[in-house]
């Protein structure tokens, strides 16, 4: 399940550069988010705990929200190892104790289980950033009606942030050591892990030349020549009419159609790990696919 906003956007353009008729170039900011929800899960309560001792102190934990959650500052813990450090810095994690679960909060966003309650629940939200330069030429001869756009992906970026929700306080000095914890863990190193943004950006950027069909460039040819007999400059060719702006729609496709890949590719992740470990009961299998994908 997902849930879009349309960001912010900016688009600026100019009439043209030098006397090549067939090109001309503009500039297209966008952002777009995208938050997904796929919830981890670590032990049925009916079968496991956290410690529920001096972990339930309420050092470190702030005001209950709204829904009885609590922010946990890091400040109250001990120092974590060096690599959960930087996962913690690599995945922006906000850690919250008790209340709601977050899933249970909005069950638009839940993957829950019928009929389990669960200890612990990771959220990722991921997002996207690019800036991008266009131009525009005909695809063929001007006869044949056909726009192509030449794109260069600037700027483009793939962020995650997480939500790794505790219904208790695992023990506050053995928090790094917690089965709990760990695999919840596993979870972000998935959604970090540097091989799918690599893809990504590799998907998109290969995706440099974009071909309209004639039934896509003659409403831009027609509001085109209406802007150029507009124009300051005189009456300027069609594409040197053309901006950033009237590219949006199509890298938006080719730009969100790889991003809900990568998407795509965390969730089945992030199930194949609760499938293998039943929810962080046994182990990871030291050999396959699973055991590669948490070290990369």
């Amino acid at each position: 399940m997902s849930e879009k906003w349309p960001g912010p956007s900016r688009a600026t353009g100019w009439p043209g550069i030098a006397d090549r008729e067939h090109q001309a170039f503009g500039w297209t900011d966008m952002i777009a988010f995208v938050l997904l929800a796929v919830s981890s899960f670590l032990f049925s309560q009916s079968e496991a705990r956290a410690d529920e001792g001096p972990g339930m102190l309420n050092e470190g934990l702030g005001t209950p929200n709204e829904h009885g959650q609590r922010k946990l500052s890091l400040r109250s813990l001990p120092e974590p190892p060096a690599e959960l450090k930087q996962l913690i810095g690599k995945g922006d994690i906000t850690f919250l104790i008790g209340g709601t679960r977050p899933s249970v909060v909005d069950p638009s966003r839940s993957t829950g289980t019928r009929g389990r309650t669960f200890d612990a629940e990771t959220q990722f939200r991921l997002s996207y950033t690019f800036q991008s330069r266009c131009r525009w030429s005909w695809n063929g001869s001007p006869n044949d009606r056909e726009l192509a756009i030449a794109v260069g992906y600037n700027r483009l970026r793939l962020n995650v942030s997480h939500l790794m929700w505790f219904e208790k306080m695992p023990e506050r000095e053995s928090f790094w050591e917690s089965p709990l914890v760990l695999h919840e863990f596993d979870h972000v190193r998935l959604s970090t892990d540097p091989r799918v943004t690599s893809r990504f950006l590799s998907a998109v950027r290969q995706q440099d030349r974009v071909v309209l069909t004639r039934e896509e460039s003659e409403p831009l040819i027609t509001a085109a020549s209406r802007r150029s007999g507009r124009s300051r400059y005189g009456r300027s060719s069609i594409l040197r009419s053309l901006t950033g702006a009237d590219a949006q729609p199509w890298l938006k496709e080719i730009v969100g159609a790889e991003f809900q890949k990568a998407v795509d590719l965390i969730g089945i992740r992030y199930r194949e790990l609760d499938r293998q470990t039943d929810h962080g009961k046994f182990a990871v299998p030291r050999t396959g696919e699973l055991h590669q994908w948490l070290h990369p």
